[in-house]
């Protein structure tokens, strides 16, 4: 009996040995031509995690298991030192790793890159007592990477042919676009499938196109020239609504105008809604394939609001935490360095009466609050600011909006998944102090 405890004591000296050694071992010549990606997990991860954290990269404690985050770690340091950006830890990234540990560089944090963003402002006209975004351009062009005015329509008979909108003459177009390049900030033009007239469905409209291989082409030779003609930099599809068996063939459209505007220099941004799953919800959303469109678009915009719109009850417009949904939800369909996260500045007052909800400003907001005595309150959950107030007719009303408070917590998402950027709908209606909030969180580039 005492020959048996020795051996098994033996036994597990050795094993346990064998285990500290495998570990550092790991850290020693983890990689070689072995490789790591998405779904891996084990010691190995652990291990890369580590290394992640020590130079900056991986924010959190090592989980082990190789998931987005981790991914969003890994992409950010191949695009800081010039390697294949792919998320997949190989040869190369394993002998970037140990050099960089063996050296790392001052103050251990990512060289280059570090937390450089693109701000995009979507812009537009006057919006009712809302005004026009062209004085946030010019107040703020030094924290703009980019702009995207709300300017093309597709043609309400489904052409291929686009309608500029009501009101927007030659003359502003050139001006909008010769002040934003003035301040090195570039434009796209953006193209929407929405606000036509009673009786016509922005759907058929944009079915019509795309099931048409002729007008499909027609958009796409529209699009190239009117970029070429106007001095655009690149194009926004905003394609707000589409049938769900269209979806292939919107991606098939993105593959085709990637193809015909990428040899001339030429960028494409697709704006596409909130999901968190790919499992179908009855939602707009279930039309858009996130995998495919991130394969040809040079960016993604993922409009991460509408949480609680204009067609529902209230709540926040887009809470912290349902954000954080989305954006994890997007990265295990698309390389985080083409997300872009899509920030509303706006809200909404929901009145108790049924009526539709009125859209609001962040200093409407304001001065709604202001107007009825309200008491501004904040959601520790939503991390949102909201308030009530009852109007002069006896009616209830709850506020939910958006302000700098709630946009630093997504800012921060931003840093910590490694994403592209920001694209704030819309310039002119944000509160002013986001401004040198995004200076705080980002270096904009430029």
């Amino acid at each position: 009996m005492k020959h048996k405890k020795i051996t098994v004591l033996v036994v597990l000296l050795f094993l346990l040995c064998s285990t500290l050694f495998s570990a550092s071992g790991a850290r020693a010549d983890q990689y070689g031509d072995a490789y790591l990606m998405q779904g891996d997990y084990g010691t190995r991860v652990t291990v890369l995690q580590q290394e992640l954290k020590q130079l900056g990269y991986f924010q959190l404690a090592p989980t082990g298991y190789f998931g987005p985050i981790t991914a969003a770690a890994v992409t950010a340091l191949q695009a800081d030192y010039g390697l294949a950006v792919d998320g997949i830890v190989g040869p190369a990234t394993g002998a970037l790793l140990q050099k960089l540990l063996a050296n790392p560089p001052a103050g251990n944090n990512p060289p280059a890159t570090g937390n450089t963003r693109t701000v995009t402002g979507y812009y537009t006209e006057d919006e009712g007592n809302i005004p026009s975004s062209y004085n946030d351009l010019v107040e703020h062009g030094d924290a703009l990477t980019d702009i995207a005015p709300f300017w093309y329509q597709l043609d309400a008979g489904g052409s291929g042919s686009l309608h500029t909108l009501d009101g927007v003459s030659p003359t502003e177009t050139e001006q909008v676009i010769s002040t934003a390049h003035r301040e090195k900030v570039k434009v796209f033009a953006m193209v929407y499938n929405t606000l036509y007239d009673s009786g016509v469905d922005g759907r058929d409209v944009t079915h019509r196109v795309l099931s048409d291989p002729n007008r499909r082409q027609a958009l796409e030779d529209n699009i190239f020239h009117l970029l070429q003609d106007r001095g655009f930099d690149g194009v926004e599809i905003d394609m707000e609504d589409i049938y769900p068996a269209d979806g292939q063939l919107f991606n098939q459209f993105i593959a085709e105008l990637a193809a015909r505007l990428h040899p001339a220099g030429y960028s494409i941004s697709v704006d596409l809604p909130a999901k968190l799953s790919s499992q179908p919800n009855g939602s707009w959303a279930d039309s858009f394939d996130y995998a495919g469109v991130g394969r040809y678009a040079d960016r993604v915009v993922i409009m991460a609001y509408d949480e609680h719109g204009a067609y529902g009850g209230p709540g926040p417009i887009a809470s912290l935490p349902w954000v954080e949904k989305v954006v994890t939800y997007a990265l295990t369909c698309i390389p985080p360095q083409k997300i872009v996260l899509g920030l509303p500045a706006y809200g909404f007052d929901w009145n108790d009466n049924g009526t539709s909800p009125r859209y609001l400003s962040y200093n409407l907001a304001a001065q709604t609050a202001a107007r009825y005595g309200a008491a501004i309150s904040w959601s520790d959950g939503a991390q949102s600011p909201f308030f009530f107030y009852t109007d002069e007719y006896g009616s209830g009303h709850q506020v939910w909006f958006e302000n700098a408070s709630s946009w630093a917590g997504k800012l921060d998402l931003v840093n910590r998944y490694n994403l592209k950027g920001i694209a704030i709908w819309r310039l002119g209606m944000e509160d002013p102090a986001s401004w040198s909030l995004i200076k705080q969180k980002f270096t904009v580039q430029k």
